[in-house]
């Protein structure tokens, strides 16, 4: 074996079975060049396999672009092979979730009446919907359950899953639909045969409106045992007993002949097996009587049970969470384990559940709780309930048998006496995790390092990791967004390794990492995610968060009993910005590391580093603080604060990650503007007194030192400290209160001032914005000062302003401290209050009163007339009523009124017993908390006798005086009912009730009830029976009220049935007799359809209008049903109506435009229906999967009559209208409707295309001034298209039509005949005479061509010769840097370099292993004599291809280049090698170099590359791109062929023209791609270049200054010219006005299109093009037929426009030229003036033009080529000289003598190879 195939063997165990791939490549990084040794090394052994991926916890995806829906999904536990189970299709993937198998399973023709083979029904194309996917190792099966062909399963090769292995057609084992559940697993039975046990749903179908099942559906058990031997017999039941016993290993619905599948469905969740026994999970009615609550139950039975005696079910329950969603089996960590009192890995049920949407429903909410079960204890539940039975306790399951158990010796639980046990004892666990809003699909369970871990999938499409702490304690730690909005799949699957997990959605695979540990980037993050599979490694080089086998090289730290290094405290704690000192960071745990410690301060977005010092006894690191300038530079944003809080890290020394970390505080005493703030931190301030200034340095700023204030943790010495020494303000009062418009003298008491250094001070007040200031005085204790009077007062309406104040001294007005501010309250009685009553209960402290003027004020300010206030108790006069309500109440009374006014009372007493109503005592003591002083009363009437009505009466104090009368009536009445409606509604409530009645307004609190009827109990004799039978009453919520109707919201009923509507006026109790009211069960939805006939799926367009119908049961008793549909975030609803109880018919919903964008598929939306509180239906569409989605397409489109004026002439029966109809349910008639003038026109058919409609018989009126009638056409009663005007033919034909085309035709016949016979005769007559007379125009003709082509050839070799422009520098010459340079030339065929990327390991625990064999490898690279083994070797090998050897020649000169003369010297031992085994053969030594057909020849041209890169850029670059240039521009000049290339300015014979062209040039004008600009550019162009022609010099003109190879492409435009403002002409090289003869087509040029000189044309992106994507500047939307009329040679008087699909069939079979047939190269033509060909020679001067014009442009590129003298000045040719005196020497070594063998080496190398 080969080095080679050793290295790659050895590469792919590695890549396989160590790590994969994109883990291997992230253990190298690209340096310099971008690569490094290592990494070339790496690239080496990957360039032959797969490129790595990105590293996140999604490892890779895998999707279908058929979006076919997964099913199912199975892991080969021995080698990790994935295989999944979809609609129409099985799928076999590599641990990558790469696709090395599929097969296609589906859709074909199946119905539920037949089998597979011949059937009478119709058998329409069936989607095959993956019901079991199971991998049997033991025997490389892989079982596949699909639900066609009424659920048959076959047997698939492991290996091949396109080879069926087994297959059995008459055993029907899945559910035969979509949505009906199926189970299976593997497992043992009877006899220790293998068995597959299913569990499966009998499918319901809905066909023709109804619901059906298959014909054989009885022949499908509930749970059943089938063998998997490999025989015939595959998957029928493992025992089955005799005729006519009907026994064996399967369980029907079934008892007493009466079969329960249809009307008891049981739900299949999950299934397994354990010992020697069976389980399936299900969700199932607590019993068979319609309307109990759905339950979870757990099924036992035996494995080698034959008959399924022990089959036994019991209740499964999770707290309040009855519905099971999802379950799996697994072990817990040894902690949780203990907790359980079981052993480490021992298995238990994991199970999430879900709430009810209602108490009878099986709908499950998004409510969810996880519970686990010990799978000890559910056996032990199990053999207890056996134990019972067999003790007389019990009864068989109702569904089986109706059977009660009894005594019984037997004590066998798989033989037992009594079969089909329904345990009573349910199996229940407290919910160890629960969730809100959240609803959980899928569950596994892992355990890792004592921890459990479980991953819970969610239907948004999250993946939801717990680490789960003792029983009934959880916590997530992580969530992955795997597929948002997409259901996660209940399959999950572990890889064999437990280090990933495939998580399927509704179309997508992933492969999702258990953990998370690459994402966090400190110690502290990574412990603190407690995520069990993490710790922290320690390390010298790269610290990280890590598995805990990737960490072989350092310390790991787990998160449960470890802790990170932590910085413990830091000296000094702080720091004066303006300062730089020696920081002391005392650390605990601190790791033991080799390299060296820095600091790092964050601040802000920069890192300030500082050298780090470890002291002695490794816990102390000393490091200085940044420079004060870069620091305060740093921090000038922030410092506005006072201080500012970095976080201050210690790293080692090349490394980005924290060691530890903290924050350190870095402060500005001189920010701080008062004494009580510079004394209150814990910076050391210290306060100047005499500048009135906060400072850190007391000597240097302050001037008085022995007045200063110094805080308590400063270090200076002085007789003041602390805040409380701090001279301020104390205020005396709690507050000070001043009437706006007063005067007042304030006095305030201050502490620690100094009389001596304090003087003249001064009080100001800011009053709204005005400063007043006034003399202050201090007294003699200096304890007080005194404000001299000042005048309070403000302008603005507000009754309070607060009027800051402050005591200044000195001549500096410097503030004293006011450590709770002083603030003057000033405020105005006529704001606070404006009446009387409001005015005396304002707070005494304002001393408000009333004035006898009518204004509130104090008493200072009333200045005329008395004033009252509150306290001697005056009465405020003229009480008023102004509103009350209700206005009536029931005979009863009891009715709330609340009395509204002004000035009733200012206290309860003053008006408790004195209101009356409608001369009736109101009784108000009830509310005495509600009464409000002077504006409200609430009261409750008194009862009485018969109707009455009077006013409502309030004496304050019960002084007649002061008596408030109302001004509306209040009245007693007798309130009535008369009718409801609707008569009938759902169950679960939510039905608008609408009561008619008398008086039903009255009273103050109105509640509507329904009673259910108590059940008819007079047959029997039980008296406790007969008080039981009680009515159930339910709350009606009351929506609107007035005196004619009540209207309420139903509730949810217990119950169906009738019952009596009762409305209670607050004491008042009213029935409805006769009219009772009936609860109806929840309305169900079978199907949706588009059309009752061909039932497709239902869909809509933005416009709305569509007829959705819908089928099910009990839908009339809904009274105003909608439709809602979503797209986004909002709900899209419309009404709909229902025929009878079973179809109802919708309107699809409007949609805006901006919210209905469509892309190139139409959406599907999820929908549901609004029907009053069934919630059940408001999601249908996700919870009834056979009701698929709703389709939402773009509106239709109707064009325009295309006749001139849009006047077409109507004459046939049907009026034709050409549509764009996308939608595929928009074809019903009655969705067009047409309207010619003011009548209609009947739609007779609809197409994708085309609309057919019969117009009137007689022209109908105008709606319009036109002549004709217009043609209007209205989509979905919305949308409207006015598409032209309808003229009738109003001349009869004589003739039938049919008889005008019989006589036409014949007529024709009869003229052809005679022209061919005349023709004939004349061709006969004078052919001699026309061949000699074409030969002698065709010898003149050639003369005079050849004449006037010479003398046109010379004329312009000599006078016309246009040189190119030897100024190219306008269009830039780009150069490519040196890497780029390198690579394009090493590898020019890739576009991703694999020696740049970076390397990824997956596993962590294989980084030491890996590096070790890659540094290893590397060093052998470097070990000549290995090196030129393994060359050799490679060579040697004949499967290492041309190609192999060129990717590694390249890949070994990257690896070199680093040091070159060590790679000179191998190229020239390589070279030395080739020319030794080339002088050994027979061949001929000249052919050596010629070719790279050896990795020496590969090597050799890159060892150029590398050395010659100063050459080309800065000498021989420049001559060459002009020459490039140079040869573009000549053949620019003249025509050029598009099809076969040939061009009349060439250098090669080949390529060059042989005819005559006409051609003119001209200069076109082209808007740029901003066409909002308005700006063109001239561009040169021939009349005879076509369309791709003149794109391509347009976009060469644009585009100068950009590089080719980001040039956008002519295929990505349009070619528009412009006319006016409104004509616009797309140029096409083929449309309608392309000429045609026979199957050749010639491509359109300007000259057919008559554009001239000067023309306006306009490049536009195509909607298609990825430029237009990128680049467009704004869309460009026009249509052709919107062209105004414009004189001739304008764009709009050629109509060639075609779409792209007219375009395409126009091509198909076609063949093009351009100038010149390749079919008449060689013929002359007959008519000597329609052809341009000449003898082929005389075209022969124009290479001479081209070659002349190109001389100097080729002279100057060979001159700097073959310029040696360069080297004396640069030195660039010495690599030349030193290979070519290489070759030289090995020619005399090899004595060879012919100069040209030499010569020839050295051209192929250089001149050949390089340029």
């Amino acid at each position: 074996m080969t080095i080679w195939r050793a290295w790659e063997e050895s590469f792919c165990w590695l890549q396989t079975s160590v790590l994969p791939t994109t883990e291997l490549c992230t253990m190298t990084h690209a340096k310099k060049f971008g690569f490094n040794s290592l990494g070339v090394a790496c690239a080496l052994l990957l360039c032959l396999f797969p490129s790595c991926h990105s590293d996140d916890q999604i490892v890779t995806e895998f999707r279908d672009d058929g979006a076919h829906l997964f099913n199912n999904i199975e892991v080969n536990p021995s080698n990790g092979i994935v295989y999944v189970g979809a609609v129409n299709k099985v799928y076999k993937l590599n641990p990558n979730l790469l696709t090395w198998n599929a097969v296609i399973t589906g859709p074909f023709p199946d119905s539920i009446k037949c089998l597979q083979g011949e059937c009478k029904y119709e058998k329409p194309l069936t989607d095959n919907f993956n019901k079991i996917l199971l991998v049997d190792e033991d025997r490389d099966w892989l079982i596949v359950c699909g639900s066609i062909f009424q659920g048959v399963c076959e047997v698939k090769d492991l290996n091949n899953v396109s080879r069926i292995v087994r297959k059995q057609d008459s055993q029907f084992v899945a559910a035969s639909n979509a949505t009906a559940s199926t189970v299976g697993f593997l497992s043992k039975g009877p006899y220790q045969q293998a068995v597959l046990v299913v569990g499966t749903t009998v499918a319901t179908h809905v066909i023709d409106g109804r619901i059906d099942v298959s014909q054989y559906w009885g022949k499908i058990p509930a749970v059943s045992s089938r063998t998997l031997n490999d025989t015939a017999s595959i998957f029928d039941f493992a025992v089955k007993s005799p005729p006519p016993s009907d026994k064996g290993t399967f369980v029907h619905f079934q008892r007493g002949g009466t079969r329960y599948e249809l009307t008891y469905p049981i739900e299949y969740i999950y299934g397994f097996t354990d010992n020697d026994f069976n389980y399936l999970l299900t969700i199932q009615r607590q019993s068979l009587e319609v309307g109990t609550p759905y339950i979870s139950k757990i099924v036992r039975f035996c494995q080698s049970d034959v008959e399924f005696n022990s089959f036994t079910e019991m209740q499964l329950n999770c707290g309040d969470y009855p519905l099971l969603q999802a379950a799996s089996v697994g072990p817990l960590g040894k902690e949780l384990a203990a907790k359980y009192s079981m052993s480490a890995n021992a298995k238990v049920l994991l199970g999430v559940f879900a709430k009810s949407s209602s108490s009878h429903s099986g709908i499950p909410v998004s409510d969810a709780a996880l519970c686990i079960f010990k799978i000890y204890d559910i056996d032990k539940t199990f053999n207890q309930s056996h134990q019972q039975c067999n003790e007389g306790y019990g009864s068989s399951i109702s569904w089986i048998s109706s059977l009660n158990c009894y005594k019984s010796v037997s004590d066998s639980l798989c033989k037992p006496d009594f079969a089909y046990l329904n345990g009573t004892v349910p199996i229940s666990s407290s919910p160890t995790a629960t969730f809100t809003d959240t609803f959980l699909t899928a569950v596994a369970v892992n355990s890792i390092h004592n921890d459990t871990v479980v991953f819970l999938g969610t239907r948004n499409g999250t993946i939801m990791k717990l680490n789960i702490n003792s029983p009934t304690s959880a916590y997530v730690y992580d969530e992955v967004v795997v597929d948002a909005g997409s259901p996660v799949n209940s399959d999950l699957n572990f890889d064999p390794e437990q280090q990933h997990l495939y998580v399927m959605t509704e179309y997508k695979l992933s492969k999702l990492r258990v953990q998370s540990c690459y994402g966090h980037v400190t110690c502290s993050e990574c412990l603190g995610a407690r995520d069990a599979y993490c710790g922290w490694c320690f390390t010298d080089n790269n610290s990280r968060c890590s598995m805990q086998g990737e960490c072989l090289a350092g310390d790991w730290v787990y998160y449960r009993n470890s802790y990170c290094a932590a910085i413990d405290r830091v000296e000094p704690q702080h720091l004066q910005v303006t300062q730089k000192k020696t920081l002391k960071i005392y650390v605990s745990n601190l790791p033991a590391v080799e390299r060296a410690f820095i600091c790092v301060f964050d601040v802000g977005l920069r890192h300030l580093e500082t050298v780090a010092v470890k002291q002695e006894g490794g816990s102390v690191i000393s490091c200085s603080t940044p420079d004060t300038d870069r620091l305060i530079a740093t921090l000038v944003p922030s410092l506005e604060e006072e201080f500012y809080t970095t976080k201050l890290a210690v790293r080692v020394s090349g490394n980005d990650v924290d060691i530890v970390s903290t924050n350190f505080t870095f402060f500005d005493c001189s920010r701080y503007r008062s004494c009580y703030g510079c004394m209150e931190n814990n910076f050391g301030c210290t306060w100047c007194t005499s500048t009135g200034r906060c400072t850190h340095n007391p000597d240097q700023y302050c001037e008085d030192r022995a007045d200063n204030v110094h805080s308590a943790s400063s270090v200076s010495v002085g007789q003041h400290r602390g805040s409380l020494d701090c001279p301020m303000i104390i205020q005396t009062s709690a507050e000070i209160l001043v009437a706006s418009g007063e005067y007042m003298q304030l006095l305030v008491g201050v502490r620690n001032l100094l009389p001596a250094l304090m003087t003249s001070y001064d009080c100001q007040f800011n009053i709204d914005g005005i400063i007043t200031e006034t003399d202050a005085y201090l007294n003699e204790s200096a304890e007080t000062i005194s404000c001299e009077s000042a005048l309070f007062q403000y302008s603005r309406k507000v009754d309070i302003v607060k009027a800051p104040f402050a005591v200044v001294w000195g001549i500096k007005k410097l503030p004293l401290d006011d450590k709770n501010p002083v603030d003057v309250t000033v405020y105005k009685c006529s704001e606070m209050a404006a009446l009387c009553g409001g005015c005396l209960l304002l707070d005494p402290k304002y001393h408000c009163g009333w004035c006898d003027d009518g204004t509130c004020n104090t008493q200072k300010q009333c200045l005329s007339g008395p004033w009252f206030d509150s306290i001697n108790g005056t009465i405020c006069a003229n009480p008023v009523i102004t509103n009350f309500s209700p206005t009536s109440s029931p005979l009863e009374g009891e009715t709330v009124i609340t009395i509204e006014g002004s000035n009733l009372g200012i206290s309860f007493d003053d008006i408790s017993p004195y209101v009356t109503v409608a001369e009736q005592p109101c009784n108000c003591s009830a509310y005495r908390d509600l009464y409000v002083p002077a504006s409200r009363i609430v009261c409750s009437t008194s009862r009485v006798r018969s109707i009455t009505s009077g006013d409502i009466v309030v004496l304050v104090r019960g002084d007649s005086r002061y008596v408030a009368t109302s001004t509306e009536i209040f009245s007693y009445v007798d309130p009535q009912l008369e009718g409801i409606y609707p008569t009938v509604g759902p169950q679960s409530g939510g039905t608008k009730l609408t009561i008619a009645g008398q008086y039903l307004d009255a009273g103050s609190s109105v509640k509507v009830f329904i009673i259910s009827q108590p059940k008819d109990t007079a047959g029997s004799d039980s008296r406790v029976e007969k008080r039981q039978a009680t009515a159930v009453e339910q709350s009606c919520s009351v929506v609107y009220q007035n005196s004619s109707h009540l209207i309420c919201l139903t509730s949810e009923a217990k119950g169906t049935g009738s019952a009596i509507v009762q409305v209670k006026f607050d004491k008042a109790v009213k029935n409805l007799l006769g009219i009772p009211f009936e609860y109806k069960q929840d309305p169900y939805i079978n199907s949706t359809a588009s059309s009752l006939e061909n039932g497709k799926g239902i869909g809509g367009i933005p416009s709305g209008g569509l007829k959705v119908y819908v089928q099910g049961y009990n839908l009339d008793i809904i009274l105003s049903p909608k439709l809602r549909v979503i797209l986004g975030n909002r709900d899209y609803k419309s009404d709909c109506v229902c025929l009878n109880s079973t179809l109802m018919v919708c309107d699809s919903p409007q949609f805006p435009a901006a919210a209905a964008v469509l892309g190139e598929r139409p959406q599907a939306l999820e929908y549901g229906f609004i029907m009053d509180n069934v919630f059940s239906l408001l999601n249908a569409s996700s919870q009834q999967e056979a009701l698929g989605k709703f389709t939402l397409y773009p509106d239709p489109v109707v064009h325009s009559f295309s006749e001139v004026g849009q006047i077409k002439k109507y004459k046939t029966d049907y009026l034709a209208i050409s549509i764009d109809n996308q939608c595929e349910v928009c074809n019903q008639e009655d969705f067009f409707k047409v309207w010619i003038g003011q009548e209609p026109c009947n739609v007779s058919s609809v197409a994708a295309t085309l609309i057919n409609c019969i117009p009137p018989a007689v022209q109908p009126g105008r709606d319009t001034k036109e002549q004709y009638p217009d043609v209007t056409v209205v989509v979905g009663g919305v949308r409207k298209y006015v598409i032209g005007y309808l003229q009738y033919d109003t001349e009869d034909l004589l003739l039938p039509i049919w008889a005008i085309i019989l006589i036409v035709t014949v007529g024709v016949l009869l003229i052809l005949v005679i022209i061919i016979v005349v023709v004939k005769y004349c061709m006969n007559m004078s052919e001699s005479e026309k061949e000699a007379k074409t030969m002698r125009q065709r010898f003149d003709w050639i003369e005079m061509q050849v004449a006037a082509e010479c003398k046109d050839a010379f004329a312009e070799l000599q006078t016309d010769v246009t040189f190119p422009s030897e100024d190219v520098s306008g269009f830039g010459i780009l150069f490519h840097d040196y890497k780029n340079y390198a690579l394009k030339v090493l590898f020019p065929n890739e576009l991703n370099y694999a020696v740049l990327g970076d390397i990824e390991v997956e596993d962590e625990t294989r980084r030491p292993v890996i590096n070790k064999a890659l540094s290893q490898f590397s060093q052998l690279i470097d070990n000549k004599t290995f090196l030129l083994l393994f060359v050799r070797t490679l060579e040697s090998d004949k499967y290492f291809t041309m190609k192999d050897r060129n990717v590694f020649a390249s890949y070994l000169m990257v690896a070199l280049q680093g040091n070159m003369e060590y790679c000179t010297d191998i190229l020239k031992t390589l070279l030395a090698d080739l020319i030794e085994k080339s002088m050994q053969g027979n061949g001929n030594p000249k052919v050596l170099l010629r070719r790279t057909e050896s990795v020496a020849e590969k090597m050799l041209p890159a060892w150029f590359t590398f050395l010659l890169y100063p050459l080309l850029k800065d000498h021989v670059g420049q001559p060459l791109y002009k020459l490039c240039v140079a040869i573009q521009q000549v053949i620019d000049l003249g025509p050029m062929d598009a099809i076969t290339g040939e061009a009349k300015y060439s250098l090669s014979e080949e390529k060059l023209i042989r005819v005559q062209i006409d051609y003119k040039s001209i200069t076109v004008n082209v808007l740029g791609l901003c066409q909002s600009s308005g700006k063109s550019v001239p561009v040169r162009v021939l009349d005879c270049d076509t369309i791709s022609q003149v794109k391509a010099k347009a976009l060469n003109t644009l585009f100068c200054w950009t590089p080719y190879s980001t040039r956008p492409h002519p295929q990505d435009f349009e070619l528009e010219w412009r006319s006016g403002m409104h004509g616009r002409l797309t140029l096409q090289d083929v449309d309608r006005i392309t000429e045609v003869d026979g199957e050749w087509k010639r491509l359109n040029m300007l000259r057919d299109y008559k554009v001239q000189d000067g023309a306006m044309l306009a490049l536009v992106p195509k909607q298609s093009s990825l430029f237009n994507l990128s680049h467009s500047c704004t869309p460009n939307k026009y249509e052709n037929s919107s062209l105004k009329p414009s004189p001739p040679h304008s764009p709009s008087s050629l109509s060639s426009s075609i779409t792209t699909e007219q375009q395409s069939l126009l091509e198909t079979g076609a063949k093009h030229w351009h100038l010149v047939k390749p079919t008449d190269s060689d013929v002359i033509s007959e008519q000597p003036d329609r052809s341009g060909k000449l003898v082929r020679e005389v075209y022969l001067n124009r290479l001479l033009y081209t070659k002349r014009a190109l001389h100097s442009f080729v002279g100057d590129l060979f001159q700097v080529i073959f310029n040696y003298e360069l080297d004396q000045n640069t030195g660039v040719l010495l690599p030349i000289k030193y290979m070519f005196d290489f070759l030289d020497d090995q020619a005399l070594h090899h004595e060879i003598v012919d100069p040209e063998v030499v010569h020839t080496w050295k051209s192929n190398r250089y001149i050949l190879t390089l340029y």
